[in-house]
């Protein structure tokens, strides 16, 4: 089974976007709040059905209970 890829591309006008058939998730580290553009595209990835509303309203959630030690080891997978 491919295994997911996460780059991040400076150059892209959005803040994030997930490729399903390619399995590739980017994201764009100058666009405003980089770790609720992670959590949202992992949860794309995740939950391909849930809609973009409850993804968005689900991130947020996410990213305020977050640690920071959780926070810093989602990142790392975009480094």
């Amino acid at each position: 089974m491919k295994q997911w890829r996460r780059k991040v591309d400076k150059r892209m006008k959005r803040y994030g976007d997930i490729d399903e058939e390619k399995k590739v998730i980017r994201v764009n580290p100058r666009k405003r709040d980089l770790l609720n553009t992670v959590i949202h595209e992992e949860l794309h990835r995740r939950f391909p059905n849930m809609t973009e509303k409850d993804v968005t309203k689900k991130s947020k959630e996410i990213e305020g209970k977050l640690t920071i030690k959780k926070a810093i080891q989602l990142l790392k997978k975009y480094a």
